[in-house]
Order: structure tokens, then C-alpha cells, then sequence
């Protein structure tokens, strides 16, 4: 997510939906609350009701089907929730599912908005079947990754089911005052209808949720606990590596600390993180000039990450990712010596992050990460003797960010970045400033964003800039967006981010029309058109003109279908593919359509088929691909969906990718292809859930890539071919180009959450990642070749146990 910044023209005024707002009392009690799901303490009785539901969709502003009451209260420790959701017991939809994922089940929901200022929400959710779901809620998004220890309770009657909820102070943050005001939603979720509905109307022409919060007032006297929790865990692997037959064993320990500084700031450590029972990346065959980006899935580097996050400037990945120099060991190598091991990954030391908001708006964060030495080891085969070579250095990694809230959630950010290292190499900086301004009806706003990097040499530096300015209808069935961005050559925020279109001018025009409300089959209706046209800075030259089009809609089966294209009507030029700087490739015209078909979730069986075909001005040349995946449901415990995709590109063109990874050259000119890339990619995820606190997760991926270069070409400085004598073979006939890559892999996971916050986790990996110069083979004989590979298999166990400091005092102080 980019948050951009810039100037506005608008005036800014007060809360725009005040005066729309739904109001509810809370009610404080002294009773002595069990979370059973029964509503049988007084309060419950004397309580305020919140009801009259209206629809977000399907309907939007429509009455909901069902009627459901809510009610709260609070004590010192924590704020309580009962809410009655009615409804027959055969229709309610209550399956199982993992924690954070509300599966296929009715849900209800509270968000609070505890310094009511439309910038920020803390949501829980709890479902049908018990399984709990939180969330943070932000103006440009919704962190899903965010987790807190509250507890819940569901009970299902003949004509209802009821919902309990306890979500502890110290969950929270909120303002040091006797008397406060909170922003606060409730939500359900009917599943077979696909309904959702809030107490106070969220309507979907807004720019999000916590903009349209009801108010919560009567909370008085309330001192913000003290929030500390200590997170420590053990855990255990053996590995077996196939390939040479060796196993290892290996026991971890460290702890994950969190602790309140003040009722508005946390500071979050990890010590000694072990991640390695994270899921594999889904690998891929990359022919591109550009690094692939994976997902980050290390949970500390996910949860609590909002205000690092702004202006999409920080990749976590690059902590403890690639060491630097990884590839270099092999040009040091003596004739007599071999690699015998070099890690992919550095090891991460430890990571601290420091964030919260100040009373007056002020978002502060920072974050500081060190990772250790790594090293490649080289064994001389000669003598038997081992040497290490340094693949990455000592490094320190520093985040800071400073966010001004104004009004109608408008902000000014300012944003630093470090990553420094010990030796001989080089060091980085990034810094950003950005701000982005709604009118005072969130209608609209103007944002931009100015980057300035820095790479420190021993001897010289680097500087470079981007820059982003936009306007943009933000709420409305009728939305628009005009923005314009430049980056420079040397521009290279790559330490610490990811972003490699570099060398650019941009101008993005933007226009959607969304309808809502339910007209002809249609529940809902969305359409666009995006037109992009682009300049290379230095050399400078016409680069890109590129339209795309897109439309879509839920039908009222809840089958959801759109279509698009994909056009570029002139002869663009591509300034990345030679990678040579100022070199480009002349790209033909070409045209693009696709769709997609969306099934009923709520169904037992669904079915999501994507396709589309890519046709060039080239004769011949073309892409087309095709991704079918059904998702069943054999119960409410046990899921399955399974997705078969395959791509074939024909008489494709581009750089001419060794097997190495590098590019050919012919004098000063590179070396280009013509090749066929067929690409299949098949996965298996499941999952068996026994109850709302234990379940077994199954994850298998094969994707295959084999691609056979026909003809080789030397690209001249006006990005057209010329004959070459270069033949893409070694003297012995083998290909250096044609290659064919297999990545298996397997993820089997059984988690049990012992206690709130607490669980133990055991986990089953097996790989195999080959290469093969062999080209021939279709996709059944590539498995049959697969299967013999050996793979390489981990087995581990990890017990995490939460600690509560105010929790533990409380039970402490009651003995």
C-alpha cells in the first residue's frame, strides 16, 4: 500500500458523518463476569440494546433479514460484550475454521475506534463455530495480521445463537481521560445469505468503516492496565537432506516481549526469532529483469506494522533475506575447491519496533533489526580442508516514522530508513515525505509523496528521487483519479524496499463507475478504465501508452463474473528487458482479455475458474492461460481446494537468460531470444479442524516451468534484431538456455491453542527445487523424473506460552 502526500485546494472541517451517528450507554457493573454464552448476570438485563441492523450488501441500506440485539458493559479489567443473534437453528452456518479466518459461518463483530478519531480500529469477531477473528482496521486498509488475547463464547439455541465477548483493557489503546467517548460498530454476518450488516449504517459509497462508526459513551475511571506479556517458546527440528543423505538436528529458544509504555506506545522485542515453521515461497521461474517479491509471513514482522507500512516503503523481507554477496563465493573458488554449503538467508540476531499515537494525533514508530555474519563454507577436495567466505556482513537496520493525523482522516508522514554495515561495503538511507487530505465530506483528496534515496560507497554516493502527486474522487458511485510520478536513475530504495521501475515518468488517469444497489440479476455492479502513458527520463523517450479496462459484477445466485482487456495500441519501448542502461527493446502492439467466474462460497462445491489469451501484432506469437480450482467442503470440519493452472507463451521474446542467470552479450550489444514457455502449476490446501482451538492444516505446491529457446538475436541500439553468430551452446552441444525448473514443496501443520494466546505447533516440510538443461519431457514424464529426486524433509515442534503480567497479578492477588 502506497500512502502518497500532497497539496489540496479543500477545506476541512468537522467529523463529516457526525450528525448520523447512533449512540449507545455503557454500563458499567461489579459483577463477576463468566464467559459461558449465557447472559445470565444482571447487567444483561439492565443493560442498553443496540439493534435495527442495516445492510452493507447485498442490499445496501436495507433492513437485515434477522433481528439481533447487542449489549455492553464494563469493570475495570475489561469491556464485555452480549450479543443475541436471532435466526433458526437448521440455517445457521457454523463451520469450522482456523483461527483469524471466519471460514464458512455466520459471524458477529465489534470494532472500537477507542481515541474516536476515524483513523484507527480495533475489530474482534467471533463466529457461529467459536473461532475468534481480530483486526486493525486503518484509513487505506486492514491489517488481518494484527492479533490480541480476548476471550469469547458462542452458544446456539432453537431460535438464536448468542455471543459473549471479553476483550481485556490492556488489548487496547486509549487515552489517558476520566470520561471518554469511543467510536464503535457492531456487525453480523448471515453466510447464506451472504448479508452483512451494521448497527450503525456502513455505507459502501464511503472510503471505509471506521470512518462510519456509532458512538460509545460512559466510559469513566478507567486507568489503562499495565500492558506487559512475555511470549517465550522452545522448539526443536531434525532435517534430513535427501541429496546427501545427512541429518541435522537442531533446539531453539528465545522470547517475544511486549510492554505498554504508556496507555498510547508499545514496545515490541524478539530475541533469538525462530521462523522456521513458516510456509514455503511459491517459487517461480523468473526470466524477468526484476527480483520477484514474495509475501512476509514471519508474524512479527506483520502484526503491529501499520505505521511502518506508510508509503509502502519498507520490505520486510529484506531482514534476514538474501545476503548480499551470495553468488560471489563462486568466483573464488580454486580449481580444486567446491561450495559445500552457503545459506539462502541471514540469520536474524533480533528486532525491536516501538510505535503508538500520542494524545494530539501523533503516530510515532520505530523499529531497529541486527542480523549476523553469515557465511558460505568452501571445501578444498584436494586436502579435506574447509575455509568460510563472507556472504553477508554484520547489518543494522533502522526504521523511523513520524504520522500527523488531521482532520477527516488526513495526514503528513515523515519517513527514515537506514540499513548500515560493518566492513568494507556500502550503507543506505531513505527518507520520505508525505501527506494526503480529505475534504470535509472524505469525498475527496489530494495526496503526493517525495522519496529521496542514498547509497554511501567508500569513496562516492548515490543519490536519487521519486516523487507521486494525485487527485482523486475517493467516495461515490462515480469515482476518478488523475496522478502523475517520476523516478530517477539513480534512484534505489532497494536496502530496505522494493521498487524498480525506475527512470520514469508516469501520468495515471483513473475513472470507475460502481453501482451497489440490487438492479436487473445484478446484486452489485463495478466497472473502470485506467489509461497510463509513460516516458523514459534519461535517455528521454516515449516509453509506454497503456489502456485497461474492467467490469464486473455479483449476480443474485451470489455467482460473481468480470471481464477485462488489456490494450496498447502503439509501439511501446521497453527500457528494462536489455539491462543495459539506455538500451531499450522495441515491443509490438498487442491486446489482452480475460475473465473470471466466482461460484457460491457458501456452497458445499464452488468453483473459480481465471482465464485469458494475449494476442501480439507478431505473427504467431501469443500467451494464453487458464487457472480452474474447486473448493469442497466434506463438512464443517474438513475443507479442501484444489487450483490447476497452466500458461503457454508462444514465440515469446526477451533477454536470452542463461541457466546461470545471466545475459550473453554480442560486442556491446545484448543477446535476445525467441523461446516457448509452458508453465503448470498445481496446489492442494485443506484443513481439519477438530474444534475452535486445535486443527491440522495441509499445503502441497508443484509448479513446473520449462522453457526452449529457437532462435538467438542481437538487439542494436535502435531496439531491433540483428543476425548474430552467437548459437546459445556450449562446445559439447548442450543449451545454455533451455531449462526446465521443478519446485515441490509440502506444508502440514497441527496447531492446538492450549491456552489464550498459548500453542503448540508441530510441522512437517519436504522440498525438492531442481534444475534440469532437459526439455523434452512433457509435464507427466517431468513428475515421473520429479518423484526420484531426493527431497529434503524437517519435522519440528514449537511450544509458545503467553504470559500476561496484569493477569497473573490479578490471580496472584486473589490468593
Amino acid at each position: 500500500m502506497r500512502i502518497l502526500l500532497t497539496l489540496t485546494f479543500f477545506s476541512i472541517f468537522s467529523f463529516a458523518f457526525a450528525e448520523d451517528r447512533k449512540s449507545i450507554q455503557l454500563l458499567r457493573t461489579a459483577e463477576k463476569m463468566e464467559i459461558d454464552g449465557q447472559l445470565n448476570e444482571l447487567v444483561w438485563v439492565q443493560a442498553e440494546v443496540a439493534t435495527d441492523f442495516k445492510q452493507y450488501s447485498p442490499i445496501a441500506g436495507a433492513n437485515s433479514s434477522q433481528r439481533t440485539e447487542v449489549k455492553i458493559s464494563y469493570d475495570d479489567q475489561a469491556i464485555y460484550i452480549g450479543a443475541t443473534l436471532f435466526d433458526s437453528r437448521d440455517s445457521i452456518t457454523r463451520t469450522l475454521s482456523q483461527r483469524d479466518d471466519v471460514g464458512n459461518a455466520d459471524w458477529f463483530g465489534v470494532v472500537f475506534d477507542s481515541y474516536n478519531s476515524g483513523t484507527i480500529g480495533f475489530s474482534f469477531i467471533v463466529t457461529s463455530a467459536g473461532v475468534q477473528v481480530d483486526e486493525l482496521h486503518r484509513v487505506q486498509d486492514i491489517d488481518v495480521n494484527w492479533n490480541a488475547v480476548w476471550q469469547s463464547a458462542v452458544v446456539i439455541y432453537d431460535d438464536r445463537w448468542i455471543a459473549e465477548i471479553k476483550i481485556p483493557f490492556s488489548a487496547l489503546r486509549f487515552p489517558k481521560e476520566s470520561e471518554q467517548t469511543w467510536g464503535i460498530n457492531f456487525s453480523r454476518n448471515i453466510r447464506r445469505n451472504r448479508e452483512e450488516s451494521y448497527w450503525n449504517f456502513y455505507d459502501p459509497t464511503g472510503i471505509n468503516l471506521i470512518s462510519q462508526l456509532g458512538q460509545l459513551q460512559g466510559i469513566k475511571n478507567v486507568d489503562s492496565p499495565v500492558r506487559l506479556s512475555f511470549s517465550p517458546y522452545v522448539s526443536g527440528y531434525i532435517e534430513n537432506n535427501g541429496a546427501t543423505n545427512h541429518t541435522s538436528y537442531t533446539a531453539n529458544g528465545g522470547m517475544d516481549l511486549k510492554y505498554g509504555l504508556n496507555e498510547s506506545f508499545t514496545l515490541d522485542m524478539t530475541l533469538i526469532p525462530d521462523f522456521g515453521q513458516v510456509q514455503f515461497d511459491n517459487q517461480v521461474l523468473n526470466l524477468s529483469p526484476f527480483e520477484v517479491r514474495y509475501n512476509e509471513r514471519r508474524q512479527f514482522f506483520t502484526e503491529g506494522t501499520e505505521l511502518f507500512n506508510k508509503g509502502g516503503l519498507f520490505y520486510s523481507r529484506r531482514i534476514g533475506g538474501e545476503p548480499l554477496f551470495l553468488y560471489d563465493v563462486y568466483g573464488d573458488l580454486d580449481s580444486n575447491e567446491i561450495v559445500e554449503s552457503n545459506p539462502s538467508a541471514t540469520r536474524l540476531l533480533n528486532a525491536t519496533k516501538l510505535s503508538g499515537r500520542t494524545k494530539g494525533g501523533l503516530g510515532i514508530g520505530l523499529f531497529n533489526a541486527v542480523s549476523s555474519n553469515t557465511y558460505a563454507t568452501i571445501l578444498n577436495t584436494t586436502t579435506n580442508e574447509s575455509r568460510q567466505y563472507l556472504t553477508n556482513p554484520l547489518t543494522n537496520y533502522n526504521v523511523l516514522v513520524l504520522d500527523q493525523n488531521l482532520k477527516n482522516n488526513s495526514s503528513v508522514t515523515l519517513f527514515n530508513g537506514s540499513v548500515m554495515r560493518s566492513g568494507h561495503t556500502y550503507d543506505a538511507n531513505l527518507t520520505s515525505g508525505s501527506y494526503q487530505l480529505y475534504s470535509n465530506e472524505q469525498k475527496y483528496q489530494t495526496y503526493g509523496q517525495f522519496n529521496m534515496s542514498q547509497l554511501y560507497f567508500q569513496d562516492s554516493a548515490d543519490l536519487g528521487h521519486f516523487a507521486i502527486f494525485g487527485i482523486e474522487k475517493a467516495s461515490g458511485q462515480f469515482l476518478w483519479n488523475l496522478q502523475y510520478d517520476e523516478s530517477s536513475k539513480n534512484y534505489n530504495p532497494n536496502d530496505l524496499g522494493y521498487f524498480f521501475l525506475t527512470n520514469q515518468r508516469n501520468l495515471n488517469t483513473y475513472l470507475a463507475y460502481n453501482i451497489y444497489k440490487p438492479f436487473w440479476r445484478l446484486y452489485n455492479f463495478w466497472s473502470s478504465l485506467t489509461m497510463t502513458y509513460s516516458r523514459n527520463r534519461v535517455p528521454e523517450a516515449f516509453a509506454n501508452f497503456l489502456m485497461v479496462a474492467e467490469c464486473g459484477g455479483t449476480f443474485r445466485n451470489f455467482m460473481t463474473a468480470g471481464v477485462w482487456t488489456h490494450i496498447e495500441p502503439v509501439i511501446t519501448y521497453d527500457f528494462f528487458e536489455p539491462r543495459v542502461p539506455g538500451r531499450f527493446y522495441e515491443y509490438p502492439r498487442n491486446a489482452r482479455v480475460g475473465g473470471f467466474i466466482s461460484t457460491d462460497y457458501s456452497k458445499a462445491f464452488a468453483l473459480d475458474v481465471n482465464g485469458a489469451f494475449f494476442r501480439f501484432e507478431d505473427d504467431g506469437r501469443y500467451l494464453a492461460d487458464l487457472t480452474i480450482s474447486p473448493r469442497m467442503r466434506f463438512s464443517d470440519k474438513f475443507f479442501m481446494v484444489l487450483v490447476a493452472g497452466a500458461s503457454y507463451s508462444q514465440n515469446d521474446e526477451g533477454a536470452a537468460v542463461t541457466n546461470n542467470f545471466d545475459i550473453p552479450f554480442d560486442g556491446n550489444d545484448p543477446i535476445f531470444a525467441i523461446r516457448d514457455q509452458l508453465t503448470v502449476e498445481n496446489s492442494i490446501s485443506s484443513t481439519y479442524i477438530f474444534n475452535n482451538k486445535m486443527g491440522i492444516t495441509f499445503s502441497l505446491r508443484h509448479y513446473w516451468s520449462k522453457v526452449d529457446y529457437d532462435s538467438f538475436w542481437r538487439l542494436d541500439e535502435a531496439g531491433k534484431y540483428q543476425p548474430t553468430t552467437y548459437t546459445g551452446m556450449t562446445s559439447d552441444n548442450v543449451s545454455l538456455h533451455n531449462n526446465s525448473f521443478n519446485a515441490f514443496t509440502i506444508d502440514m501443520a497441527y496447531r492446538w491453542v492450549f491456552a489464550p494466546g498459548s500453542e503448540l505447533s508441530l510441522v512437517w516440510k519436504n522440498s525438492i527445487f531442481s534444475f534440469s538443461e532437459e526439455t523434452e519431457k512433457n509435464y507427466f514424464e517431468n513428475v515421473g523424473t520429479m518423484v526420484g529426486i531426493p527431497a529434503t524433509n524437517s519435522i519440528s515442534l514449537k511450544v509458545l506460552l503467553y504470559i500476561d503480567y496484569w493477569t497473573v497479578r490479578q490471580k496472584v492477588g486473589k490468593k
